[in-house]
């Protein structure tokens, strides 16, 4: 039992990191255990499971939902998030290979074509595959391992900027001139891209999450 829960909560922790499931969808215990083909057992335990890492809420009436996070609590995470993103830049342009190279030019240009089609739903995949990209040529395990930590709290409120009009093409373009520090061996111009980058998203964002909650 205990084994099939960790593969729901697997499961679910990927669809919160991806966007797939966005802060305050509700999960439905009957529609899960349908999903998953299991029992209603294994759903609670994996719905428990990922409320006591925070990643979901519960609230009467309502059942189990992705967590809304305050407006301060998110921008803390970005700060946090900034930072961490800024030195895995910092090593990716101290480490470089043309292999690396190669790998976050391929996801670069996979936010270019997504951007030109204004597909929100491709931007946000093609979004976390770049940052990938520099997470992985950075080559720090631990540094990967926290920045993946914040990444099930943050992921869910990356996309929401990408509504706004220009965002995907203003995006891409920040992403175009840190990989091109970070090709260019310019470790601390890339830092401080990549944190502009990321703070530029997160204090947009309770701005957002305003207008949403005021639909």
């Amino acid at each position: 039992m205990a084994r099939v829960a960790d593969q729901l909560i697997e499961t679910l922790r990927n669809d919160i990191r991806s966007g797939a499931l966005r802060p305050g969808d509700q999960l439905e215990e009957a529609a899960l255990a349908e999903r998953f083909g299991v029992s209603r057992t294994p759903v609670r335990e994996a719905v428990r499971s990922l409320v006591d890492c925070g990643l979901l809420e519960t609230k009467p009436r309502k059942g189990a939902l992705v967590r809304t996070l305050s407006a301060k609590e998110i921008i803390d995470l970005f700060e946090v998030a900034a930072e961490l993103e800024g030195m895995a830049c910092r090593l990716a342009a101290e480490r470089l290979t043309t292999q690396k190279a190669d790998a976050m030019q391929e996801r670069l240009t996979d936010c270019e074509e997504a951007a030109k089609a204004n597909d929100q739903n491709a931007y946000a995949k093609a979004n976390l595959a770049f940052h990938d990209a520099i997470h992985q040529a950075a080559g720090n395990n631990r540094l990967i391992e926290q920045i993946e930590q914040l990444s099930g709290h943050i992921n869910p409120y990356r996309a929401l900027p990408y509504g706004m009009r220009g965002r995907l093409q203003t995006s891409t373009e920040e992403h175009t001139r840190i990989l091109e520090a970070i090709l260019a061996n310019d470790r601390l111009r890339a830092d401080e891209l990549m944190r502009d980058h990321m703070m530029l998203q997160g204090q947009r964002l309770p701005l957002i999450l305003e207008a949403i909650e005021a639909k």
